[in-house]
Order: structure tokens, then sequence, then C-alpha cells
């Protein structure tokens, strides 16, 4: 069966910081997934490995077996985190609302309430706690007392389904909206919203290049990769990428090379911010590719998550893949965390 649209899949994976290179401050980072569904028959009975809860948060441990971290029945959209002073939270976007842990996975809470329960992605403040975004298929809500009460932030915006959320590196007030119609921009926290012209409409996936704020990628639903080098002013189609859903975009550390992925287009590579692409690797064990991240310490290492095959990693830069588990699970979302 193939799946096309973003919001179907998620998994959230942990990879031990074992499997970091370098020494020092990396070693206190690991790597998250989540997972929304996957088919552990198929996996048996291709003779790979498969945990026994198949639906949820997992972490994969030492010696390379995954464990359930959280809610074997939890439908997992995304992931989130905040690191202030002594105190990390982890958060995940489920089919049931918005779960948080404060105490390194061994216990949650559910701040959302409503009976809009899908979250689809979740994006805390980078430098008040209390403060978290979140969207749905229906707009985007924000917390500023701690997921205590939550408001609808949707002015301006024509449409209600909104994908992903995202807030600038620099300033905190701005804050990117991935919707059905276009790509929206907030630069009062989400008071009111600017639809920037992207050119084209089903936007899933918005990047933002991690040490130059006016460099941003979209993922678009039928036309690939576009573009931005001005703060979101302008907006191109990348050259090369094939004209399909683009659902995964993920940034080297030093901003160098961004890759992406999507339905049936393999994963591609750009060295000029998304200008240009150029196909580097393939596999038929796959329709599309959901999610990317790149070790901030070691930008040779990747890690790429599927619909149905689980996740695949090289530490070559991509010129070799070994499947790194999980198989027949649904994978959307990964990253790198600090702290954990």
């Amino acid at each position: 069966m193939k799946f096309r649209y973003a919001y179907l899949v998620t998994i959230l994976i942990l990879l031990p910081s074992m499997l970091l290179t370098g020494k020092g401050e990396e070693d206190n980072y690991s790597v998250y997934c989540a997972v929304l569904f996957s088919a552990p028959d198929e996996a048996s009975m291709l003779g790979y490995a498969h945990p026994a809860r198949s639906v949820g948060l997992f972490r994969r441990e030492i010696d390379g077996s995954w464990h359930n971290v959280h809610h074997p029945n939890l439908f997992s959209y995304g992931l989130g985190y905040s690191h202030h002073n002594d105190t990390f939270r982890l958060y995940i976007a489920g089919g049931n609302g918005l779960h948080r842990s404060s105490d390194d996975g061994k216990s949650w809470k559910v701040l959302t309430g409503w009976t809009t329960e899908d979250i689809l992605s979740v994006a805390p403040h980078p430098y008040d706690s209390t403060i978290v975004y979140v969207s749905t298929p229906f707009g985007v809500f924000k917390t500023s007392d701690d997921g205590q009460t939550w408001r609808e932030k949707m002015e301006g915006m024509e449409r209600w389904f909104v994908q992903k959320v995202v807030i600038d590196i620099d300033s905190a007030e701005t804050v990117y909206a991935a919707a059905e119609d276009d790509l929206y921009k907030t630069n009062n926290g989400g008071i009111t919203w600017e639809a920037l012209g992207v050119g084209v409409p089903q936007i899933l996936e918005i990047v933002q290049h991690p040490q130059n704020n006016d460099i941003l990628l979209a993922g678009t639903e039928d036309h690939g990769v576009y573009f931005s080098h001005d703060g979101g002013e302008t907006f191109m189609p990348g050259n090369g990428f094939p004209e399909t859903a683009a659902y995964a975009i993920g940034f080297s550390g030093d901003g160098t090379r961004v890759y992406a992925g999507g339905y049936e287009t393999g994963l591609w590579k750009s060295t000029d911010n998304g200008e240009t692409w150029k196909l580097i690797w393939d596999d038929d064990s796959f329709d599309a590719i959901y999610a990317i991240t790149v070790n901030p310490y070691d930008q040779k290492h990747i890690i790429v998550g599927t619909n149905g095959a689980g996740l695949y990693e090289s530490t070559d830069g991509g010129v070799t893949w070994q499947h790194a588990g999980l198989y027949g699970a649904h994978v959307q979302q990964i990253k790198f965390v600090p702290g954990s």
C-alpha cells in the first residue's frame, strides 16, 4: 500500500549517545523517533526483528534492540523538546493530544483536552518553557501557561489544516506554519499571520537553515521542494528534485548540505541551500521517505525514516547505507536531542 500524506505516518526513535562520534558535549546527545503504525507480521515474514509493541515512543538500546518507552497504543505524529537550565522536556505530538515528559520519559502528562485530538507537530519556545505551539487539522494553537490553557492562533490564515509549525532560530516571536493553502509567517507570536505566497498549495514541510534564518526550504504535496533565500519574501522551485510530494528535508549542522526525500523520490542532496539537487540514494524496499536527520557532531552520519521499511543510516555521507532497525514501521520524524 502506498501512502501519500505526511500526516498518516510518524515514528520517534532514540539511538544511544555512544553512536555519536567525537568526545565531550556530544556524548549528551541521543536520537529519538516516534511510531504511528507498523506491520510486524510483514517484518517477521522477511526475517527482520520487530518490537512486540509496535506503536508509540521507542528507544534504541546500546545492544541495538528497541524498547517501547511510552504508550504502546499512541499514534505519534511528531516530536519536540526544550532544554532550559537544568530542565529537559520531551513532547510527543500524538493522536490523542500533546504528551509531555519532564523526567526523561519515565512519566507523561497529556497537556491538551480538546475535542480536536490530533496534534500533528509541536514547537516548544526556545527560551520560555511555558510557551508551546502545536499544529492540528484545525489550525495553530498556543499555550503561554505551561499547557494549562490553549488559544487558537489563526488570524490571517485562510485554511485550517496546518501540517507543521516551526519557530525561527533567531527570533522566537517569528513562527512559520505549513498549511494546506500556503506557508504562513507571524512576527508577533501568532497574533496575526501573513501568507508568504510559495506559489503552490499543500505545504507539508518547512525547515530553516541552522545558521541563516533567511534561508527556508518548503516541501510540497505535488511540486517538490521550494526554496527562499530572503526570509520568505520570494520562493522558487529547486532544480532537479522530482515534482512530487516532498515529505522530509534535513540540514546538516553546519548548513553546508541539505537532504530531501518524499514519495517515490529516493534521497536527494543539495549543496547550495536548495537551488539544485542531486539524487544520492534510492532503494526499492520502500515507497517514501518521511524523515531525515543529520548528526549535529558528525556531518557524514545521516538517518532516514521510511514508510514501512523502518530506518536506514549512512556514516559516510550517503555513499553506503545500512538498515538501522524497526523494519515494518512507518517513520516520519527523527531528532537528535541534547541532554537526554
